[in-house]
């Protein structure tokens, strides 16, 4: 696990920072890249005119193998992300078969959308993200790694038309606003696309994976006009709400899923 420093002016933990470089030469491809990571990791201490995007090349056991991933200095943010999917593993699930089609509902900068694509490669991908700046790395990540994906600029609702987002103090915590939240400065608007309408425009007929990560919006997109559920063999999702195992598991039942399970990392999965 990698420790993120903050932005405070206080000594270094020596400890955290030889685990880090001991990171940096297992998991980076060769010296260059090695020393990118720990300049990409320590940003924050570093003068502001310091370059803000960095590309740097991992190497994962195979079936991720290589990698080169753009990531953002934003106070460990991209480094919590990349931690999550490619260090813990959070995404490897125990499906009986590997899914033909995979959505990638809140796809951030399509880390998520990479490791799909190296654990189930005769996969069709698509990825639905709203927030611009994600959308920029999204882009660049993707054709970093070959990871031919569709990519839908929007949020993902219960119905098409237009959203409020409210944008979180970290680059992953972006969410719907809710209706009884009043109109901010720090808001922004942006196209909603429906499931329903995702997969009309992608042409599938069946989903094999859905994951949703959506910052609590889940709730709302599992609960109105959720019929597009017939249609999806495995479902994965993080659940920032109470209730989340009554809830899925009333899923489960109406659209003929097995119990939910809750996997590491506060994943949960259903499966037919």
């Amino acid at each position: 696990m990698t420790a993120w420093p903050r932005r405070f002016p206080i000594a270094i933990d020596p400890v955290w920072f030889w685990r880090n470089i001991a990171t940096s030469w297992s998991r980076c491809a060769g010296i260059t890249n090695a020393a990118r990571y720990m300049l990409w990791l320590y940003s924050a201490r570093l003068p502001r005119a310091c370059q803000r995007d960095w590309t740097i090349r991992f190497r994962y056991p195979e079936p991720i193998g290589s990698l080169a991933l753009r990531l953002r200095s934003n106070d460990g943010a991209d480094g919590f992300i990349r931690s999550e999917v490619f260090e813990n593993q959070c995404y490897r699930l125990p499906l009986a078969e590997a899914p033909a089609t995979v959505l990638d509902l809140g796809a951030n900068i399509g880390l998520s959308t990479i490791y799909f694509s190296r654990l189930f490669p005769g996969a069709q991908l698509a990825c639905v993200e709203p927030e611009p700046q994600n959308l920029r790395l999204l882009a660049q990540n993707l054709e970093l790694n070959g990871v031919d994906a569709a990519v839908f600029a929007a949020a993902v609702d219960v119905r098409d038309g237009t959203v409020r987002m409210e944008r979180a103090s970290r680059d992953y915590g972006h969410r719907i606003a809710g209706a009884e939240i009043a109109s901010s400065a720090g808001q922004f608007e942006v196209p909603a696309l429906s499931v329903r309408s995702l997969l009309r425009q992608l042409g599938w007929t069946r989903v094999g994976l859905v994951k949703i990560d959506i910052e609590g919006h889940e709730t709302c997109l599992l609960t109105e006009a959720f019929e597009w559920l017939e249609q999806v063999d495995a479902l994965c999702l993080e659940y920032h709400e109470h209730g989340a195992e009554e809830h899925l598991a009333r899923i489960a039942r109406q659209f003929g899923f097995a119990a939910p399970r809750r996997l590491p990392w506060g994943i949960w999965l259903l499966v037919r």
